[in-house]
């Protein structure tokens, strides 16, 4: 019998031994399953061992296959993702998985996943969190203000179930946030719902720095909503501006009232505040021309490594 073919993509950065875990963890779930797997692990330029044990390891299931994408020169855990969407395209798979490796996202969950082939996306909405409390203050923090910002729920991660469509609609416009990318998406979404396990690595290398940053990223997703938001903050500011420079002037020349210092302060900061909040907006547009003009965003900067990926794809 002809098994569907499924190519799952991992990110990884010195991950070292713990990568294999992961595979391990993940042959342990799928091994059994009546699909073929193409797992495209895409190395992002480690500076440990990875590389090497990544190499020495070979799935034991007949079904399984793996693919190890060695990226050139470090480019980040968004850009790692297109990079391997970028190799997955190539394998013929109509249905893709995407997911971390460092064991937070389970390989468990997967076969759930499988019983919803027939949506476009199949997002996992994360359950119980084992991070830190502050951490998970200042994630529900995120949520809240993506929330008001974008009008849409940002309770996923990059763990999701996507067809060729969504891929290639990855591919041809590239993201800066995969799961706000998602988040934007038209068609048949699905959701489940799993619990994000402990790193089999420990500590996250990803700095409360580079958290921040992440999230911020996931606004660039919604640019366009960000930039108008931006602008009618600047109608708003322009409006009370102007009413309070007409209060000045009843005040000064029909009224005959002394103009308090505190309206010289108020009217100043307004006029800041409109400057700046058109500033943001010109600028915004200038980034965002720019950043669909760059022709190195969609460009494959890999190669494969492990002989076992050059042959015929699962």
């Amino acid at each position: 019998m002809n098994q569907l073919s499924i190519t799952i993509v991992t990110p990884c950065y010195n991950e070292s031994v713990f990568a294999i875990r992961f595979l391990e963890s993940l042959e342990q779930s799928l091994g059994g399953l009546s699909y073929r797997f193409n797992v495209v692990v895409v190395n992002d330029c480690s500076t440990d061992d990875t590389l090497g044990q990544l190499k020495k390891f070979t799935f034991g299931a007949a079904n399984m296959r793996l693919r190890i994408v060695n990226l050139r020169f470090n480019v980040g855990h968004q850009a790692a993702i297109f990079q391997g969407f970028l190799y997955a395209r190539t394998l013929g798979s109509q249905h893709f998985v995407v997911m971390d490796s460092d064991g937070e996202d389970s390989p468990a969950a997967i076969p759930e996943l499988l019983h919803h082939l027939d949506a476009d996306i199949v997002n996992v909405v994360r359950n119980k969190r084992k991070e830190s409390l502050l951490f998970r203050m200042f994630y529900r923090l995120y949520r809240i203000i993506f929330k008001m910002v974008t009008g849409k729920q940002m309770n996923f991660g990059n763990f999701c179930l996507i067809n060729r469509k969504v891929l290639d609609n990855a591919i041809f416009t590239s993201f800066s946030h995969f799961a706000a990318f998602l988040s934007k998406q038209k068609g048949n979404i699905k959701y489940i719902v799993a619990d994000r396990e402990e790193r089999i690595g420990g500590q996250s290398k990803m700095g409360f720095k580079k958290l921040f940053y992440h999230a911020f990223k996931s606004f660039v997703e919604y640019g366009e909503d960000l930039l108008m938001l931006f602008f009618k903050g600047f109608i708003v500011i322009m409006g009370i501006l102007a009413l309070v420079i007409g209060n000045v002037l009843y005040q000064k020349f029909i009224a005959h009232t002394a103009i308090t210092g505190w309206t010289s302060t108020m009217l100043i900061g307004l006029v800041n505040l409109a400057i700046m909040c058109i500033g943001f907006f010109v600028t915004g547009l200038l980034l965002m021309n720019l950043n669909n003009q760059n022709p190195n965003s969609k460009t494959a900067i890999y190669e494969i490594t492990n002989e076992d990926a050059t042959g015929e794809s699962l």
